[in-house]
């Protein structure tokens, strides 16, 4: 399934308005993780940047390159939209690194390009899975790590289309994941945990780690209505995969 085009249509409409919602949170402090905005430095996913060369896998407006940079990686920014790209542009500030349009199932890179491909509800939340996870292995240099947060399967099964929230109760199959309609053809992907399993060792990955995040009680989600408000406190909302190449 070609999803490309029409993921670069969708996020070109919605670039700004997204902006101008999540940047003020996102971008205000470093290395935050997915809906709940949770440290790095709680969950120690990435590690220590300084020095690697370092590609995040769909960047929006780059808040998380923008850290990095400062930290002394050597950045590359990747995203299909070039709305989000000139989103990046405009917030780059005094350290300038390249903002690269493409796919993440059709990465422009040579093999061993990278120390670390990482992202953050980014290109592994929006592209195939098992094509973009093997052009991530084919760019990193040996002993190289894949990092990337990403929705758990509980919280798309509880999803409730109707109203717009997550729930209590299961409104589909798990066993039934795979591609999300965003609308206007635009999709989006999810697995399960034993198919995400399937894909990252596929692509000759080792798993190091699967950091479940779990938001204190009282955390607000910046993305979804979720039903209880502290759903993500009681059940796995994200999954945050550590990985490397061998």
């Amino acid at each position: 399934m070609d999803s490309i085009p029409a993921n670069r249509r969708l996020w070109n409409r919605i670039s700004s308005a997204y902006q101008h919602e999540h940047d003020p949170q996102t971008g205000a402090t470093p290395r935050l993780w997915g809906m709940y905005s949770i440290p790095d430095a709680h969950l120690h996913a990435l590690g220590d940047v300084t020095g690697k060369r370092v590609l995040e896998l769909g960047c929006g407006a780059g808040q998380w390159s923008r850290a990095l940079a400062a930290e002394g990686a050597t950045v590359v920014r990747l995203d299909l939209s070039e709305a989000q790209l000139a989103a990046a542009a405009r917030a780059m500030g005094a350290a300038r690194y390249p903002l690269v349009q493409g796919a993440a199932e059709q990465l422009p890179f040579a093999a061993d390009s990278f120390d670390l491909v990482f992202c953050d509800f980014g290109g592994l939340s929006w592209a195939p899975p098992h094509l973009a996870v093997p052009q991530a292995a084919r760019v990193l240099s040996r002993g190289g790590r894949l990092v990337f947060n990403v929705a758990s399967p509980w919280f798309e099964a509880c999803y409730d289309e109707a109203a717009s929230r997550v729930t209590t109760t299961l409104q589909q199959d798990y066993f039934g994941l795979s591609t999300i309609a965003e609308g206007d053809g635009a999709t989006s992907y999810q697995l399960t945990y034993g198919d995400w399993v399937k894909v990252l060792r596929g692509a000759g990955l080792i798993i190091d780690d699967l950091i479940e995040p779990r938001p204190e009680l009282g955390t607000p989600n910046g993305y979804n209505e979720t039903d209880p408000p502290d759903w993500a406190h009681r059940w796995p909302a994200e999954l945050l995969w550590v990985t490397h190449k061998p």
